[in-house]
């Protein structure tokens, strides 16, 4: 038999032996890690990210305090909702001026809670700032937040062992001048793993714990600010 025909059953075997190897590490890293325990490190870890991961949130604040900060999406239906509007002669000067600058949906986007303001920062394809959106008190308080499940762009085939790590979401709505403008907030950032560490497994979950860590809490922040957004 020729050799070559080996190859690909040798590369086969080889992959998976190699997942069977990141596998093991992997449960081995998870096993050290007490999620309860670091949980108490968040305004640790809140203040480590910003300096070393997220520095351009400082810098979109310009100053203004940083009391919660996590990752945000905008829902494929408020795109629709907002193209509709723009479509239909921008019936809605309020909600056109906002959906405006929300038709990216692709891209990273953030929530920031600084006093009684929430911000809403869009970025573009290469991660600089796109658009800010600041939602004052007034609309916060007439807002409602519902519980809104495992992204749904990260739906699709994934491993149920890796459902753990997708961000799961809460919707904000809010009241612009009678039309409804939803927004999700995740319950972590959003953590791209950096090639250099793909056989670093314990640098990877423990930077997945820090994000899930500072994030998670920004619901909470915001609910004890502002009690008509507790979930029923």
């Amino acid at each position: 038999m020729n050799p070559i025909f080996l190859i690909p059953a040798v590369l086969v075997i080889a992959g998976v032996c190699f997942m069977i190897y990141m596998n093991k590490k992997h449960q081995s890293a998870k096993s050290e890690i007490d999620l309860d325990f670091e949980r108490n490190k968040y305004d640790v870890y809140k203040q480590e990210l910003l300096a070393q991961d997220f520095p351009q949130i400082k810098q979109w604040m310009k100053g203004k305090s940083i009391d919660a900060y996590t990752s945000a999406s905008v829902p494929q239906s408020t795109t629709n909702k907002v193209q509709g509007v723009i479509s239909d002669g921008i019936k809605n000067v309020a909600l056109s001026a906002i959906g405006v600058k929300l038709r990216r949906i692709e891209t990273e986007c953030f929530w920031v809670l600084s006093g009684s303001d929430l911000h809403f920062f869009s970025t573009n394809t290469v991660g600089e700032l796109d658009e800010h959106i600041v939602f004052d008190n007034f609309r916060i308080e007439e807002a409602t937040l519902r519980y809104g499940g495992i992204l749904k762009s990260q739906l699709g085939v994934y491993l149920k062992s890796s459902e753990e790590y997708l961000p799961k979401t809460h919707i904000i709505t809010f009241n612009i001048d009678g039309a409804p403008l939803s927004l999700e907030v995740h319950d972590r950032l959003n953590y791209v793993p950096d090639p250099t560490d793909i056989l670093n497994m314990n640098k990877q979950l423990m930077t997945r714990v820090k994000y899930q860590i500072v994030g998670e809490k920004f619901v909470k922040i915001l609910q004890d600010k502002f009690p008509n957004l507790q979930v029923a």
